[in-house]
């Protein structure tokens, strides 16, 4: 019998639409502003959280966790998750934009899904592989670890080409200077 890989999840850019909502209704001028709206406007706006549209969903499997570095209060998270028919699993949320998620949810999955580029090499680094998600913006990242959605085979895929790689050991290697 095979073991299926145990995967966690980021929640924004994901699995739901964090970005078109946000910047409908904000023109920041750089990141620090998105952080100071985030942390200073949208922290309390139970609406906003809860109304992000759905863009992906899971095929073949359930996540075993969801790690998020959302400003905003974790029961929010819980809920639209509930509220979207997502699987029930938990949720670790980590307040400091800087921080790594890899300190939260080491050895709780063997990979984790991401959008951001930067948390996908601090996390891989940490010694947690993790794949990127295919969006928008993270082009400039290039093709390594990247998956173009959530079904169960394309991670695993991706997942065990890097492995036989050396790609994750490599990570550990390259960027810590």
């Amino acid at each position: 019998m095979i073991k299926q890989l145990r995967i966690g999840s980021d929640i924004d850019q994901v699995i739901c639409d964090w970005a078109n909502p946000f910047f409908k209704r904000f023109t920041p001028k750089n990141d620090a502003d998105i952080t100071r709206i985030c942390n200073q406007i949208l922290s309390k706006d139970k609406d906003f959280w809860l109304n992000l549209p759905v863009i992906r969903r899971f095929e073949g499997f359930e996540p075993v966790l969801y790690c998020t570095k959302r400003s905003c209060c974790k029961h929010y998270s819980k809920e639209w998750i509930d509220n979207n028919n997502f699987p029930h699993k938990p949720v670790y949320q980590v307040f400091c934009q800087i921080d790594n998620k890899a300190r939260y949810i080491k050895g709780r999955c063997d990979v984790f899904i991401d959008d951001s580029p930067r948390n996908v090499i601090q996390m891989n680094r940490s010694g947690v592989p993790t794949l990127l998600m295919d969006t928008p913006y993270n082009q400039d990242f290039g093709p390594m670890l990247r998956i173009y959605t959530l079904d169960y085979d394309e991670i695993e895929d991706v997942y065990n080409l890097a492995k036989e790689m050396g790609i994750f050991k490599e990570f550990k290697l390259y960027y810590d200077y």
